[in-house]
């Protein structure tokens, strides 16, 4: 009898680890940093030299290779040029930008991922809202003028990007209509822009 109940015991413990199902742990990386250099491309060559992005996105899991990045980039310009900035008719010449911002999300997809997850090549598509900062000319004529020559636009992106063990390195292409919801801003200003640079990635 007690032979029959130990046999029993057993029986059910091993059917009850049998059907015991353990999540599964994703482990892409969630946190990731991208530091850049931007080259201006066409027009947009004439307002600005370059410039120096930083920029942070968190990644969120769509499906088995699929995913969206929320996230911002700060850009630090490097000599930019004095623009025409027209208001009530007259022009208004105001210093170059010093900086520029984007905040939004990108599509990514894993094209390729090695078996042991280390390498792994990708490309991310964009949509964002962003601005490049300019300043009102320091005249105390200017002062009373209601107007900021701050430039927004939609702005779309696509890149591609290698990484190795969580460190590798991008290319983006930035297509930003600075003059698409300004008025103010001189015609044909500019739109186009390519990033590359460094990027890691990691979790908390």
């Amino acid at each position: 009898m007690n032979k029959v109940l130990l046999l029993c015991l057993v029986a059910v413990r091993m059917t009850a680890q049998d059907t015991i199902v353990f999540p599964k742990i994703d482990l892409y990386k969630r946190n990731i940093v991208e530091v850049s250099y931007v080259k201006p491309l066409g027009s947009l060559s004439d307002k600005y030299e370059g410039a120096v992005s930083t920029g942070f996105y968190m990644r969120t899991k769509l499906a088995r290779r699929q995913f969206i990045d929320f996230g911002a980039e700060l850009s630090g310009i490097i000599k930019g040029r004095a623009v025409d900035y027209e208001v009530n008719g007259e022009k208004i010449r105001v210093a170059g930008s010093r900086s520029s911002f984007l905040l939004g999300l990108r599509y990514t997809r894993l094209w390729y991922l090695s078996p042991n997850r280390h390498f792994q090549i990708e490309t991310n598509s964009g949509l964002g809202w962003k601005y490049l900062h300019y300043s009102k000319p320091g005249d105390d004529r200017y002062k009373d003028m209601d107007f900021q020559p701050t430039l927004n636009t939609l702005a779309v992106t696509h890149g591609l990007k290698i990484m190795f063990h969580g460190f590798g390195v991008h290319c983006h292409y930035h297509y930003a209509p600075y003059g698409l919801f300004d008025a103010g801003a001189e015609r044909h200003f500019g739109a186009s822009s390519i990033n590359f640079g460094l990027s890691g990635s990691w979790n908390f």
